[in-house]
């Protein structure tokens, strides 16, 4: 399995990066919802809270202070730094 090649543990995390949405469209998997736009995507805990930010022009990738586990955290990471190339900002 890819994922398990990049040590993505939690399938759902995969799922929600990899799965292709239209451009202004959004895509929920549990509490975790994604919303793309033409270079940006916005990840939200329970549609409210954003806890990551996608800057797909730039190839660099944000979290915020969300109260997620650190366990989906860090498979988010691994996908985007790992799995896309892109570079954690802070």
């Amino acid at each position: 399995m890819q994922r398990l090649r990049y040590g993505i543990k939690n399938s759902r995390v995969w799922h929600l990066c990899s799965h292709d949405i239209e451009e202004n469209k959004s895509m929920t998997l549990d509490n975790w919802t994604r919303y793309r736009g033409k270079f940006r995507e916005i990840y939200y805990l329970n549609d409210n809270i954003k806890f990551l930010e996608v800057d797909h022009f730039n190839h660099v990738f944000k979290f915020f202070d969300a109260n997620i586990r650190s366990s989906n955290i860090d498979d988010f990471k691994k996908y985007f730094k790992l799995y896309l190339k892109y570079q954690e900002v802070r």
